[in-house]
């Protein structure tokens, strides 16, 4: 609620006045210099120097004063009389909502009450439905249909992970190779690459318990680096490829994702997730999903002893390879 009235004094003063009675406020400068105040919604209410008003200053002619010089100094203690030149300054004094909304103002009591969840669990989050996005998830993996056999696109790829001295164990990952061609491309390629700077014999370099399995460093391996294959990267970003799209919802254990340090900044990182994972969507892009051994990723992020999530004991990429 506002209470208007109108007042004659210089803008200066006007300012130095009102902040220090806490009344919201904005300038208008007119041409002769002094302002009308106004558009009180601008302001903090709690203001109480002249730095915390927010002036907006535009070319207006001077209005008509409403209040009497004695009003307004009956209002304001220590206001003097007003010059006859100047122009009239309109003031807004708010009186502060009350409410039980509570502190957040978004009504989680009321929801927590209904059955909804606590505050962690409200919002786009909570409330997005897996069902749906994981039938779009299989039409982005079924448009691997519409690809010509004759072209030997790869729609498959298999990582043989080795914990310590154990037998290596296979995991076949199904690839959106119609949807995702240049991200699909990259990983294809790191994957078939036998010299310096494939997967192969690359280690896991950490694992997150709320996320998943982090590998793919194909240069320090150790989480701190990474580059695309050679024959993807251009001559403007040799070392990094373009976000292709956020087709792929995080919606589950399974999914392949790429990992990145920025915005269109893909490289040879990667992760696999062990849980559902929404914070991803819309800023690591999902190319491939677990076909089988979601059991030997279990095992690594459950099984593994970490220390601040980097495992004590060398889990690594013994063998990898693409299936048409």
């Amino acid at each position: 609620m506002f209470r208007r009235f109108q007042v004659y004094a210089p803008v200066d003063l006007a300012v130095r006045l009102l902040t220090g009675h806490r009344l919201a406020c904005a300038c208008m400068l007119d041409a002769d210099g002094y302002g009308q105040i106004q558009d009180a919604a601008v302001a903090k209410m709690n203001a109480c120097s002249r730095a915390s008003a927010r002036l907006l200053v535009r070319r207006q002619s001077p209005a008509v004063a409403a209040l009497a010089p004695s009003d307004l100094r009956t209002l304001i203690p220590g206001l003097p009389s007003h010059p006859s030149s100047s122009p009239s300054i309109d003031i807004s004094a708010r009186r502060m909502a009350t409410g039980s909304r509570g502190a957040r103002g978004h009504g989680w009591l009321r929801k927590y009450r209904a059955g909804l969840g606590g505050r962690h669990l409200q919002g786009r989050w909570h409330y997005r439905d897996n069902d749906e996005l994981n039938s779009i998830n299989d039409e982005v993996f079924g448009m691997n249909a519409l690809l010509n056999p004759d072209d030997n696109i790869p729609t498959e790829a298999y990582l043989d992970l080795q914990v310590g001295d154990e037998e290596p164990r296979r995991v076949m990952i199904e690839l959106a190779s119609a949807a995702l061609p240049k991200t699909i491309e990259n990983f294809t390629k790191l994957c078939q690459e036998k010299e310096r700077g494939g997967y192969e014999s690359t280690s896991v370099y950490r694992i997150e318990k709320t996320v998943g399995l982090c590998l793919g460093d194909v240069i320090n391996n150790d989480g701190t680096s990474g580059r695309c294959h050679p024959s993807v990267g251009t001559t403007t970003s040799p070392y990094t490829i373009k976000d292709e799209g956020y087709l792929v919802s995080h919606t589950g254990p399974g999914i392949v994702t790429m990992s990145k340090p920025g915005v269109h900044r893909n490289d040879s990182r990667f992760l696999i997730t062990t849980i559902s994972a929404p914070q991803l969507d819309g800023r690591f892009v999902a190319f491939g999903r677990i076909k089988e051994g979601m059991d030997v990723i279990n095992e690594i992020a459950t099984g593994v002893f970490t220390k601040r999530g980097v495992p004590t004991v060398d889990v690594k990429v013994a063998a990898c390879g693409v299936q048409s």
